[in-house]
């Protein structure tokens, strides 16, 4: 795994040790940002599911302000940090060690720019977390939630957010899904 564009462009990060953690390719690291590249640069970035922290990283490297990310595995939390020393992230990085429901729970009223989604790609509670995103309010106006799941799972998602970009890389599908308070 390596860090694709910004100011930490080049460097290596720690992979997982197991199959566990399924990191985004570097392809799909690559396309997403490029149709995210608007809104990166000066933005609050939110990664649930981190894993390795490559997501996380990738943003700050190319700019976001901010970034929070949370996993709630104790090898995930492990990895992140050691990603972060690795590339010398900051106070613009903070690692919560939660689930998901308890994060976004510690985040209500934070906004957030992108929220970026890669939780296992089986994970039932997936409606779950795209509706307490906006009961908690932590997307922007004009915010984007990405969300990475298998191909072969649909998504099904009906609520107070619009896919507005679908894009298929083999087995793996990006969903940009977007917002607005006056929807």
């Amino acid at each position: 795994m390596r860090v694709i564009a910004g100011k930490y462009k080049g460097r290596t990060l720690f992979s997982p040790k197991d199959q566990a953690v399924r990191p985004t390719t570097d392809r799909v690291k690559e396309n997403v940002f490029n149709l995210l590249q608007g809104i990166i640069a000066g933005s609050a970035f939110l990664d649930l599911f981190g894993g390795s922290g490559a997501i996380t990283i990738e943003a700050l490297s190319r700019g976001a302000a901010r970034a929070v990310i949370a996993d709630a595995s104790k090898d995930s939390v492990l990895l992140i940090k050691k990603n972060f020393q690795k590339v010398g992230a900051g106070a613009e990085a903070q690692l919560l060690d939660v689930t998901y429901d308890v994060a976004l729970k510690r985040l209500a009223g934070q906004r957030f720019d992108v929220v970026y989604l890669d939780p296992p790609y089986k994970a039932p509670f997936v409606a779950d977390v795209l509706n307490k995103i906006l009961e908690f309010s932590l997307l922007n106006d004009g915010g984007v939630v990405v969300y990475e799941h298998a191909t072969e799972i649909p998504f099904a998602y009906c609520g107070g957010l619009s896919v507005f970009d679908s894009r298929k890389y083999g087995s793996v599908t990006i969903e940009l899904l977007s917002f607005s308070s006056q929807n």
